[in-house]
């Protein structure tokens, strides 16, 4: 009961982005998918393996939030020690540099401290010229000696519930399928798409929150978030 006073109040000092949602978990606890349509919460909960959340130890407590502006250095640091110094090179940078994430669809995860363990964000694109519009989720990220606990899970079921709450179509993202497959990701639909650089076509994938969303989606995928002024570290990734 402790701990669950304190997120609260820790909940309330950040200002959430993610709206209405905070989710708390206890080790190795999965996020409950009651907010996605049945067939999506039906493939939320199958399971499989995969990089985010793989590894040795056991994760502590946590909750997701919103991302705040006092994170920006954090999440940095986390992504450099999760992902390493090419994260910035790959062909998703080229839709997310100089753009902010879509509106309230960036999360962390917390330990009981307060520490950051866990990010995800989602951007806003356009399908092909004049397409239809859809977010891509990226990076996912959990601290590297945590990956056993459920956080990537978490902030994965987390991400997709949000998306669809707020009215979205479609979510797509560059990974491996052996894992995303199990929140429903796939490539049944993403043949007709691209990226805007170098990628493997194998692992771009997609999830329609809504169904049809990406039935006549075809062309490179386009840049469509909220631009920033300058090139702020916190949005680098």
């Amino acid at each position: 009961m402790e701990y669950l006073t304190k997120s609260a109040i820790l909940a309330t000092e950040i200002a959430p982005s993610s709206g209405p949602l905070v989710e708390l978990f206890s080790a190795g606890e999965k996020s409950p998918t009651a907010a996605l349509a049945p067939s999506l919460a039906l493939r939320a909960q199958a399971g499989s393996r995969g990089a985010p959340d793989e590894g040795a130890a056991q994760a502590p407590a946590f909750v997701i939030l919103g991302e705040g502006g006092g994170d920006v250095v954090a999440r940095e640091a986390l992504l450099d020690r999760a992902m390493g110094p090419k994260r910035r090179k790959k062909s998703s940078e080229k839709l997310r540099r100089g753009r902010r994430p879509s509106e309230g669809l960036a999360f962390v995860a917390r330990d009981t401290s307060g520490a950051v363990i866990g990010t995800v964000r989602l951007w806003d694109v356009r399908l092909g010229e004049g397409g239809p519009a859809a977010l891509l989720l990226g990076p996912l990220a959990v601290e590297p000696g945590l990956k056993s606990g459920g956080i990537g899970s978490a902030l994965m079921r987390h991400a997709i519930t949000e998306a669809a709450r707020l009215g979205h179509g479609a979510i797509l993202l560059v990974g491996d399928a052996p894992y995303y497959g199990r929140f429903g990701f796939s490539a049944d639909r993403t043949g007709a798409l691209a990226m805007p650089g170098p990628y493997e076509r194998h692992r771009l994938l997609a999830l329609e929150l809504k169904d049809g969303a990406l039935g006549d989606a075809t062309g490179t995928i386009k840049a469509a978030g909220r631009k920033i002024k300058g090139q702020a570290p916190g949005f680098l990734a």
